[in-house]
């Protein structure tokens, strides 16, 4: 992925806040009910969350779940470790403070 500048998204002072290409990449990720609601149950969560728990609270097919947090992952806003036979998805909360600064900085 290349690296590309910041785009400023309002107009003010020195320390206006950049949208990077990894806030791209994780508002794309969003946009998708499915992933959506993958991570507002993680958020809601608060904690790591095996992925079993996910797919029963959610009711979706194992590869569907698979995909989704993948992708959630690749975006940056989840991390997922392994621990013995279960795999734990948790927010990267500083991922979400981020977007949440860049999409409130102009209102």
């Amino acid at each position: 992925m290349k690296k590309r500048a910041g785009v400023v998204c309002c107009a003010g002072g020195p320390k206006e806040p950049r949208a990077f290409e990894k806030h791209v990449e994780a508002l794309k990720a969003l946009a998708h009910i499915g992933r959506l609601q993958v991570f507002f149950h993680l958020v809601q969560a608060g904690e790591a969350v095996p992925v079993n728990a996910v797919q029963a609270a959610l009711k979706l097919p194992g590869p569907t779940l698979s995909r989704h947090l993948d992708d959630l992952e690749r975006a940056g806003l989840i991390e997922r470790r392994r621990e013995q036979r279960f795999i734990y998805s948790t927010v990267r909360r500083e991922m979400v403070m981020e977007l949440v600064r860049i999409l409130t900085a102009c209102c």
